[in-house]
């Protein structure tokens, strides 16, 4: 890897382990809420995600806080905390569940956890291409996403919508440029049961670890590969410390804006319609611009970043990963009106 690559990672590294020592910050120009959520006759909400501040979904998530504050005549502020400072998506998604965070970001994969029932989202190779996307999770018709928000409703929270992450890709220290070399590739996956048996499948040895410990894993040797969306493979440096660059697109990730229902509950009717306007304007938004940034970071990566580029055949990926789907026949009827949508 070029001296300058390793350089950039080694700067990666340092960052990294500040930010999570430091803890961040707030968003930059948000005030604290007061203890009880409310400065002076502005209700102020706090929402959490783990991305950076110049991220598609922050931006689009400023964009729904100017338009409720703005349209309940300054009833309602929301404070964004970006970068983890909330923690975790795994603990935003608690601290919604049980009422101490207001409102957060989080992608569907940590949410099954707590949402059993859309546990069936993280098949692998389930949606075909980005219009498929469209008619599965943001059309306002689609059963399959009145089904999703019903059910994340039914585990302890207030759906306002669900938004794009968009398809994952594979990044690797290991040179691949066909199925087969994915046989013995250490891969650090999410901690999601379908991520682990897709991998294996294919021949991988996948592990689970934390998304920051994978960029020392990476740096170190310990781990040859990672996958993640392409924006954030950039963003967070991940695209810096491999040397190889491979389109699998084995899974999209669906994002889902979560709010307490102990919140949602106190809005005056008129007050929820401002906030689901605001949600549905934000999911315009994000889905838009996150698609532009994927596509401008894909070439970025091939052309600046990674020594090699390989896209792996389709149809042979899908048929290798037929056994993950043979093996949970009770996502077999989603699974099917998920596919005729595609039709």
């Amino acid at each position: 890897m070029k001296a300058k690559k390793r350089l950039l990672a080694a700067m990666m590294i340092i960052a990294v382990s500040l930010g999570v020592l430091s803890g961040c910050g707030a968003d930059s120009g948000s005030e604290q809420p007061s203890a009880d959520g409310v400065d002076g006759e502005t209700t102020v909400l706090k929402m959490g995600h783990v991305y950076a501040e110049d991220y598609p979904m922050h931006l689009a998530m400023q964009q729904m806080s100017d338009y409720i504050y703005e349209n309940t005549d300054g009833r309602y502020r929301i404070d964004l905390y970006a970068n983890s400072t909330l923690g975790g998506e795994s603990d935003l998604i608690e601290g919604v569940n049980i009422g101490t965070v207001d409102l957060c970001f989080t992608a569907s994969t940590p949410l099954a956890n707590t949402a059993p029932a859309i546990s069936y989202l993280d098949l692998p190779f389930l949606i075909e291409d980005y219009d498929h996307a469209d008619a599965v999770f943001f059309d306002p018709e689609s059963p399959i996403r009145t089904s999703i928000m019903s059910d994340i409703d039914a585990a302890g929270f207030k759906a306002l919508t669900l938004m794009e992450n968009g398809f994952r890709q594979l990044f690797t220290n290991k040179d691949v440029q066909t199925v087969d070399d994915l046989k013995g590739l250490k891969i650090r996956v999410m901690e999601n049961a379908l991520h682990l048996e897709l991998w294996e499948a294919l021949g991988a040895s996948p592990t689970t670890m934390s998304a920051s410990e994978a960029l020392t894993g990476l740096q170190q040797g310990t781990i040859d590969a990672m996958e993640v969306f392409n924006t954030a493979a950039v963003a967070n440096g991940y695209a810096e410390m491999v040397s190889h660059y491979v389109e699998t697109n084995h899974i999209y990730t669906c994002g889902v804006l979560l709010m307490s229902p102990r919140v949602w509950n106190n809005l005056s009717t008129e007050d929820q319609t401002v906030f689901e306007e605001a949600a549905l304007l934000a999911m315009e938004s994000n889905n838009q611009e996150l698609r532009e940034s994927d596509e401008a970071e894909r070439d970025y990566i091939i052309n600046d970043l990674v020594d090699s580029h390989a896209a792996l055949d389709q149809d042979q990926l899908r048929e290798m990963v037929q056994s993950v789907y043979d093996r949970h026949p009770e996502y077999a009827d989603m699974v099917a009106q998920i596919h005729a949508l595609a039709d």
